[in-house]
């Protein structure tokens, strides 16, 4: 993806999180439905609040447990993808205990050996579906394109693999959908990235709506931006600026609310890379707002720009 968007302290708390997701895939756990309290970022059975009944997601009424049990095995990991945030996700596996990546992929395979000279890792290869069938992995880590994601998680689903996956799941609400039920009915665990919910900050406002610090909630405000646009060709494809970007406030003011959306109002527009209008719905945008409706009157308001003269800018109110 384009954007770290997190602190160095997020990045460490998010490890942790992914150091317990792996030891609980030895756990008789089934996936966490999402919007389950603190550890709703593994995400598992919820897209009804933008749905219509016949697309709802299959939820799950079990909740992920954080533990600091150690596994008795290394969780064997395989990486798809060897981009920035695959070399990212592989240097946080490299450092987290109990998990040993074992095999990489990339359809540029020279970036596949490269990554895997680097880590350490035995294996690599161009063809991503050799990682998913390898019957030494456990686990998948997901960093491909956000248009493979969906067909990638299913396909994890089917082959009894564990799903770590950058955001977003898919790009559209149907195959978003069919990922989930996919993994419910595998029974596999799928986690998603949205590190937010780790970061000191943003857990600090959550304490301070839980602990009545604040009072009741009535509104509540998120921003993100980014220092540059992305390249045309990360856009191309991507899904649009909802799902690729403010999909971290869209998540972060459910996070907030403690509930799911009842009603949204989304709008863009096209003000920094005119070379982005040709494309399709929103991906024609690179700035964006959203109103959001939640249960007894609560609304939020998401703006989100891929452009900043002072770099990036991650709020919440």
């Amino acid at each position: 993806q384009h954007c770290l968007c997190c602190t160095t302290a997020a990045v460490a708390a998010a490890l942790l999180a992914i150091h317990d997701f792996i030891n609980n895939i030895f756990h008789n756990f089934k996936m966490v439905r999402l919007g389950s309290a603190l550890i709703a970022i593994f995400v598992v059975g919820s897209a009804s609040a933008f749905a219509p009944a016949s697309q709802h997601a299959v939820r799950s009424t079990h909740v992920l447990q954080m533990t600091t049990t150690e596994a008795k095995d290394p969780v064997k990991v395989g990486v798809i993808g060897c981009g920035r945030i695959g070399i990212v996700h592989l240097g946080a596996i490299n450092k987290a205990p109990g998990v040993v990546p074992i095999v990489v992929s990339n359809p540029t395979v020279s970036k596949a050996e490269d990554a895997a000279k680097k880590f350490g890792v035995a294996k690599f290869t161009s063809d991503a579906m050799e990682v998913i069938t390898d019957p030494d992995v456990d686990a998948v880590w997901i960093c491909s394109p956000s248009q493979f994601h969906a067909d990638q998680i299913k396909a994890c689903a089917a082959n009894g693999k564990h799903v770590f996956c950058e955001k977003p799941i898919a790009t559209d609400l149907a195959e978003t959908v069919e990922a989930i039920n996919a993994c419910n009915e595998a029974g596999v665990k799928l986690m998603i990235g949205l590190q937010r919910r780790f970061d000191p900050n943003f857990l600090r406002v959550r304490r301070a709506i839980e602990e009545k610090e604040v009072g009741d909630t009535i509104i509540i405000k998120t921003c993100s931006r980014d220092p540059s646009p992305p390249p045309y060709e990360y856009v191309k494809g991507g899904g649009g600026i909802f799902n690729d970007m403010a999909v971290h406030d869209l998540d972060m003011t459910r996070f907030l609310a403690g509930d799911d959306p009842i009603e949204i109002l989304a709008v863009g527009s096209c003000h920094i890379d005119k070379s982005i209008e040709d494309l399709p719905g929103s991906e024609a945008f690179d700035t964006a707002s959203c109103i959001v409706r939640y249960p007894n009157g609560v609304s939020a308001m998401v703006d989100v720009c891929r452009q900043s003269s002072y770099g990036y800018d991650q709020r919440a109110e």
